[in-house]
């Protein structure tokens, strides 16, 4: 019983020995190579007593996803007058999101000041810093605070990326 107790729910990587063949049946995610049973797949072992088995439980990662109140880097994919869409591809924890995540920018949450439409704050292409406001997508984005806002700007007529004019203007 002491040896069950030494095998099940240990941390294996592939290649890891689990067991000698006497002991247990090989099953899912396990092999065997010169009488020894052997970890297929990264994962946590799992001693079945009824069947005489050991398997190797693979161990899954949950995908990252933005949080609320995280700070996420995105994309402006489109722009109206009154909301962008934007692709989140990552967070400044280093959370990537390679698929990206849809984010939307309502225009009373991107900036502090009166703009007639959101073509005045951000256009299509340029890289945004933004705060999450809830926890499903489509993530609700803002921009107003003072370490938020666009990133990288990109010039509406040449394509030429903008350099800083001041706090919150890029020429």
């Amino acid at each position: 019983m002491a040896r069950i107790n030494e095998i099940n729910g240990r941390s294996v990587l592939p290649g890891d020995e689990i067991c000698v063949i006497e002991e247990f049946m090989p099953g899912f995610g396990t092999y065997v190579r010169g009488g020894n049973i052997y970890a297929a797949l990264p994962g946590m072992v799992r001693v079945d007593l009824v069947t005489r088995t050991v398997h190797v439980a693979p161990k899954v990662v949950p995908p990252a996803v933005p949080e609320r109140n995280s700070i996420v880097i995105g994309i402006v994919q489109v722009v109206k007058d009154e909301f962008a869409i934007v692709k989140i591809i990552k967070d400044i924890k280093g959370n990537k999101y390679p698929s990206g995540f849809t984010g939307l920018l309502h225009i009373s949450r991107a900036t502090d000041t009166f703009v007639k439409n959101l073509y005045e704050v951000v256009r299509v292409g340029d890289i945004v810093k933004a705060k999450v406001l809830n926890d499903n997508p489509p993530y609700d984005l803002t921009l107003r605070e003072p370490s938020l806002g666009v990133v990288v700007g990109f010039c509406g007529e040449c394509g030429t990326i903008m350099k800083k004019a001041g706090p919150k203007t890029l020429k």
